[in-house]
């Protein structure tokens, strides 16, 4: 028998209205990491475009010396490239303090991405843990489901208590009738549960259950945080100068 997926129409209404809300609460998490990304690099392309800009104005000022010691070189072309040089760093200059302008937008930003996502936190699972165990009460109604594995346990029950003396020491230990027949249920559940592993022979470890729910991976310098307290010492970290 494969596991198969329920549609969400088949779906509890309480389940439905918990998927549709983490959803909303999904989208709105990952439109603001869009954003932060988008911020974040555009203030690496301005650091970096600033950076550029000041080396250009280095070897501008290396041309003109050069210029200037020449004595080849007239002293208007001289002019020009320390004009030329002025106006990188300026422009320069100018990129820094745009960069520095947006970080309280950065900042902002992280906030909310923080917010956002711990409010997301833990519903992923427990929405999850509904719709698997929808599925397995599913699966286990299945016809010949219930068959199948009465006839299984009962033949491991038998098998066990065919050799029940192997666990006499155990049994010894026990103080009346019940607490031995109640050892003994232990045994052959455990001897079920051997024969289901050697059945599986480790095809289990590749198979995952369906899931409805999915948290996304954080961004790039995104700043995650666990619980609420955390995320009332990021907010004061950010509020520092």
């Amino acid at each position: 028998m494969q596991i198969t997926t329920i549609d969400r129409i088949n779906l509890s209404h309480e389940l439905q209205q918990r998927l549709a809300d983490y959803e909303v609460g999904r989208d709105t998490y990952i439109k603001l990491q869009n954003q932060y990304t988008e911020v974040a690099q555009e203030d690496v392309r301005l650091k970096q475009k600033a950076t550029e800009l000041e080396g250009q104005a280095r070897r501008t000022d290396t041309s003109w010396n050069a210029m200037a010691k020449s004595g080849t070189i007239d002293q208007g072309k001289i002019n020009e490239e320390i004009e030329r040089s002025a106006q990188l760093r300026k422009d320069a200059q100018a990129l820094h303090l745009t960069a520095e302008a947006r970080i309280g937008i950065q900042k902002d930003l992280a906030v909310q991405l923080a917010e956002a996502r711990l409010k997301l936190i833990g519903a992923p699972s427990a929405i999850n843990k509904e719709y698997q165990e929808t599925l397995l009460t599913k699966a286990l109604k299945q016809g010949g489901t219930l068959d199948i594995l009465l006839e299984l346990f009962v033949l491991s029950r038998d098998v066990l208590l065919t050799n029940v003396d192997a666990h006499s020491l155990e049994l010894s230990r026990c103080h009346s009738q019940h607490e031995r027949q109640e050892k003994i249920k232990e045994f052959t559940w455990m001897a079920f549960g051997k024969k289901l592993e050697t059945l599986f022979d480790g095809a289990d470890v590749d198979i995952s259950s369906p899931t409805l729910a999915t948290l996304p991976s954080p961004v790039q310098k995104e700043t995650v945080v666990d619980s609420f307290a955390a995320l009332q010492k990021l907010k004061r970290t950010i509020a520092a100068p």
